[in-house]
């Protein structure tokens, strides 16, 4: 499958396959895309429906940058992250924010989520990468963790009770 890079997820030519993956993958987050009004809502207590399919989240998410993973003319996962966003967590510049990170189910196992990291790492090699997810969320810390990206933060119950958010950071070299 190749990578490939693109200024926005809305000029990318695969907007629509984008938003079928936030659709698809919606429930699997914790809170739900559709219970988020942005990738950067800094609230995830909260688990009631901002918007039906994720729109919301879609819309405020379209204008970021994106690497997707293509074959056959069809999006099958993508990274959408921000460029110099700075957060009370993390506000060493220049940096990326790693927001959005979703694998077609058909495709997942196959190493796409540390390849999009790699491709960002490499594609802007001064950058430092951070990223937050939920503490349970195994997979993805597995990724961190080969990539060298170390814990910045964790926020008990932040996504409710039991489920905390954590942050990771990768420095540049």
């Amino acid at each position: 499958m190749e990578l490939k890079y693109f200024d926005t997820v809305a000029d990318c030519g695969f907007a629509a396959d984008i938003h079928r993956l936030l659709v698809l993958a919606d429930k699997e987050f914790i809170p739900p895309l559709s219970a988020r009004g942005s990738s950067t809502q800094q609230n995830l207590t909260g688990t009631e429906a901002v918007s039906e399919g994720a729109k919301a989240y879609y819309a405020a998410m379209s204008t970021q940058p994106v690497v997707v993973a293509v074959e056959n003319d069809r999006c099958y996962g993508f990274m959408a992250f921000k460029k110099d966003y700075t957060c009370e967590y993390y506000e060493k510049l220049p940096n990326l924010y790693a927001s959005t990170c979703v694998v077609h189910p058909d495709t997942r196992g196959q190493g796409l989520m540390g390849r999009f990291y790699q491709k960002m790492i490499d594609l802007f090699p001064e950058c430092s990468v951070y990223t937050r997810t939920w503490h349970t969320n195994i997979s993805h810390l597995k990724v961190l963790d080969k990539l060298g990206f170390t814990l910045l933060t964790r926020l008990p119950d932040h996504r409710g009770p039991g489920m905390d958010t954590v942050y990771y950071c990768r420095e540049s070299k």
